[in-house]
């Protein structure tokens, strides 16, 4: 087999691989019939433990942080290296399309996954962040899990309550967290390079001629 053919198939390995995660990360939603999976719900749970499997499963480091986040590294060749951020949301509105947000984050382990099946690391480490909110359904704010990883959320979203009554600082106790351990601060901007994520158009096909996917990301 040459070269190029192998190469060709590995794509369309990991591409496969991908969208298989993607069907299985749809199939937990609060409804059958449409794609719901809400901040701090069972499903969201549920998605993190199984992001989580996949990130070991790519050589990675990995934890929940103290607002729900799943999150891995994987180290650089110098271990404490700054990062690269790479990730996306994985909560959804509701009746969502199946790839916005968790193509992002599923994009990411591949990456990962593919240097650890070489055994290379990179001068920089790399930490994926599968965000457990950033569409505001459930409480009706937004980015709450990029405002926890920064450090900038406000005391005053604990007390916000969703449509059943319950807030969030109630919800992450059901969901075996701590309010109390939310960072007042984000990390030190030293200790990352970059940010990127992936994007996607909702009724766009992956790999239809570029569409669908965007990437973006600033230094």
């Amino acid at each position: 087999m040459s070269d190029t053919v192998r190469q060709q198939a590995e794509r369309e390995a990991a591409a496969s691989r991908v969208m298989a995660r993607a069907d299985r990360l749809a199939a937990l939603s609060e409804t059958a019939d449409a794609l719901t999976r809400v901040y701090l719900s069972p499903e969201h749970l549920q998605a993190n433990q199984l992001v989580g499997q996949w990130m070991q499963a790519a050589g990675m480091m990995v934890w929940q942080d103290s607002v729900g986040n799943i999150c891995g590294r994987y180290e650089g060749v110098q271990e404490g290296a700054p990062a690269v951020l790479l990730g996306s949301h994985l909560d959804t509105v509701r009746n969502a399309g199946r790839y916005d947000g968790m193509l992002g984050v599923l994009a990411a382990i591949e990456v990962v996954q593919r240097l650890h099946q070489q055994g290379r690391r990179l001068a920089k480490a790399i930490e994926i962040v599968g965000f457990g909110d950033e569409e505001g359904t459930r409480f009706g704010i937004t980015l709450l899990g990029s405002r926890g990883v920064t450090g900038t959320w406000p005391e005053s979203w604990l007390s916000q309550c969703d449509t059943d009554g319950v807030s969030v600082a109630q919800a992450l106790v059901n969901a075996g967290l701590d309010p109390a351990r939310i960072a007042p601060r984000g990390p030190s901007p030293a200790g990352y390079r970059r940010l990127s994520g992936t994007a996607y158009r909702a009724g766009a096909v992956p790999g239809a001629g570029g569409a669908g996917a965007r990437r973006g990301g600033g230094d």
